[in-house]
């Protein structure tokens, strides 16, 4: 009751035009609650990580050294409440991303399960059909519990056309709560099917029928798509961090081997080989946080491209972006551990 009220109190910052949208989204995810106290527990939670991100730079930075981290580094109280608050706002774009990522993978779950057992639903129905029932009869029947979301939306239906409403429009309910392309385009056939008062039982068969043959198309491209997938994300993982341990690398060991010969100074003595040894004044730290940042990045646009090669959709991909820069950083460790070494061992 209490976190019901302290949700109910957020829900006045929901615009009643988003209400409904919210709502039909809601249904497609097969979540039944309040459009107001859901929109207002989330809004709640955005808000407690963005005051964590605001606490982060008072309570953590201090006990760290951030020398080597440019604004995080200034104590000044100016700089570190604009630190405060580009934590607070990145911590509360992150849990809204993560939030709305969550209710996109719910609604395309749902959708993905009823697409793949409509067919077996509709040569159900067919099979009711022959047998002498009616479309009515055949419909309510075919309700099995491993149809999932769609024995429910069934019930619903039936239900629903069991009073005042006719059977043909309360069919239309039954994609009020799937997100699915596929079920839309079968239930208007079926539709159109009992106004004309043609050949039920060979039209569902003949969907059905058309329904696996286009799945099955899906999953061969998707096959087909897995292997570029795994080349990117190949080529993310190892190709990557090796070729940015080798620079980083470089860069330290020549930044050694200057320094010996007094290259880092306008001393007159830097030579090797009697020619000037080149100056050079990049900064290695600056070389290790920048090679990070690549990761990191591009990690987020491998996930992405993964997601469009793979499933045609950019969110998709976002779900992998935290493995592949976790993978990623970890071998970028293990190559400029292993690389540093043996120069080392060289030297």
């Amino acid at each position: 009751m209490v976190k019901y009220t302290i949700d109910k109190r957020f829900s006045p910052f929901f615009k009643e035009r988003g209400k409904d949208r919210l709502g039909k989204l809601l249904g497609y995810a097969g979540i039944e609650s309040n459009p107001n106290v859901w929109f207002g527990s989330r809004l709640l939670t955005v808000l407690l990580f963005g005051m964590v991100g605001v606490l982060i730079p008072f309570s953590l930075f201090p006990y760290l050294d951030l020398k080597d981290f440019g604004l995080l580094a200034d104590t000044s109280f100016t700089m570190r409440l604009f630190v405060s608050f580009a934590f607070g706002l990145a911590f509360s774009l992150a849990a809204s991303l993560l939030i709305y990522m969550h209710l996109y993978y719910l609604i395309n779950e749902r959708a993905q399960r009823v697409d793949a057992i409509l067919p077996d639903f509709l040569l159900m129905v067919s099979a009711n059909l022959r047998s002498g029932m009616t479309p009515y009869a055949a419909f309510q029947s075919s309700a099995r519990p491993e149809f999932g979301p769609l024995q429910t939306e069934i019930i619903y239906v039936s239900s629903i056309s069991m009073g005042n409403e006719s059977f043909s429009e309360a069919l239309k309910e039954l994609t009020a709560t799937i997100d699915s392309t596929i079920l839309r385009r079968v239930v208007v056939f079926f539709e159109n099917g009992l106004k004309a008062g043609g050949k039920l039982a060979y039209l569902l068969e003949t969907s059905a029928e058309e329904i696996r043959e286009t799945e099955e198309m899906k999953r061969q491209m998707m096959i087909n798509a897995k292997t570029y997938a795994v080349f990117v994300a190949f080529i993310l993982v190892l190709g990557l961090p090796l070729l940015l341990a080798i620079s980083t690398q470089f860069i330290t060991v020549f930044s050694k081997v200057q320094g010996s010969l007094g290259g880092g100074s306008a001393g007159a003595g830097a030579s090797m080989a009697g020619l000037p040894a080149p100056k050079m004044n990049i900064d290695v730290k600056f070389i290790d946080q920048l090679s990070y940042i690549l990761i990191i990045g591009n990690s987020i646009f491998t996930a992405i491209l993964v997601g469009i090669i793979s499933r045609g959709k950019v969110l998709f991909g976002l779900k992998y972006a935290p493995p592949l820069a976790f993978a990623a950083l970890f071998f970028f460790f293990i190559f400029k551990t292993v690389i540093g070494g043996f120069l080392s061992a060289l030297a």
